[in-house]
């Protein structure tokens, strides 16, 4: 990141508009997932003290404090697993979509026409 944040700092940095391009949306990328490690660190922390705390003494608020944590926290493992998988360098560019009726009933053109719109 620091290594980054001095290219970007350098007076030559936008001479090359594509190159700067690529260094800012990398810069984007690094300071997105630092976020969600940040995030996940700390939902960790409050399952971990939870439990612990629970170990002493059994309170139900806690309990469901602890327990709502853990969801949220698996929720965004799983999200992070999914953007890990479709982490391409060719992911973050636009893509078009074609959607054809093989066959022309009235039918399938409308189950077409919702596919298409729901894309």
């Amino acid at each position: 990141m620091q290594d980054l944040n001095q290219i970007i700092a350098q007076p030559t940095f936008w001479d090359d508009s594509v190159g700067a391009c690529q260094i800012l949306q990398e810069t984007q990328s690094l300071i997105s997932h630092k976020r969600q490690y940040e995030r996940s660190r700390f939902l960790l922390e409050e399952i971990k003290a939870a439990l612990e705390l629970l170990k002493l003494c059994t309170d139900e608020q806690l309990f469901q404090e602890a327990q709502t944590n853990l969801l949220q926290l698996q929720q965004e493992l799983e999200t992070v697993e999914i953007q890990q998988l479709l982490s391409e360098p060719y992911d973050q560019n636009a893509a078009f979509l074609s959607i054809t009726a093989g066959v022309a009933s009235v039918d399938i053109r409308s189950w077409v026409d919702i596919l298409l719109q729901m894309y």
